[in-house]
């Protein structure tokens, strides 16, 4: 465990027990933090590949008829300028192609080209391998509780929004 985590893992002593919703998301957000560190530094060390490229081949490598960059900046959850520029740099490596629509010729289609099926293929299993190496300790009944728990709170939100 890095400094940083050793850090909030003493910070989070302090927070009073009756604060473990608090306690609950700083946890889970360090962790996010930690397993993104690593990602990256997998990916750039292996693929010299960045965690936004990475993301917008592996949600093409989903839908293998493409995607709108509009629909895509949607499942990415981040702006279409975001998306544009990642997009740019995928295309000049030869990962993806962008095509124009044919309803509407500003409106472009993304997809894998075989070079980018091809990294991705094997960067999802790469990367599939190293998040089950950090489960590796992590029994299947206390998955299930996890998932149990995190469903329940995605329905909490959920019923805050309707």
């Amino acid at each position: 465990m890095n400094d940083f985590a050793h850090m909030i893992d003493r910070k989070l002593g302090y927070i009073p027990q009756d604060k473990e919703g608090l306690r609950l998301w700083l946890k889970l957000s360090t962790l996010v933090q930690l397993l993104e560190t690593d990602i990256r530094k997998h990916l750039a060390a292996q693929y010299s590949m960045t965690l936004p490229r990475f993301e917008v081949l592996a949600a093409l490598e989903r839908v293998p008829e493409g995607l709108t960059m509009v629909d895509l900046s949607k499942w990415l959850m981040v702006t279409k300028g975001n998306i544009t520029g990642i997009a740019e740099r995928l295309s000049e490596d030869g990962f993806i192609r962008r095509t124009p629509t044919p309803s509407d010729l500003r409106t472009f289609c993304v997809t894998l080209t075989p070079k980018g099926r091809s990294i991705i293929t094997e960067m999802l299993a790469s990367y599939e391998l190293l998040l089950n190496s950090a489960f590796e300790e992590v029994s299947q009944e206390e998955m299930d509780g996890l998932l149990g728990v995190f469903n329940k709170v995605k329905e909490n939100i959920s019923a805050r929004e309707d």
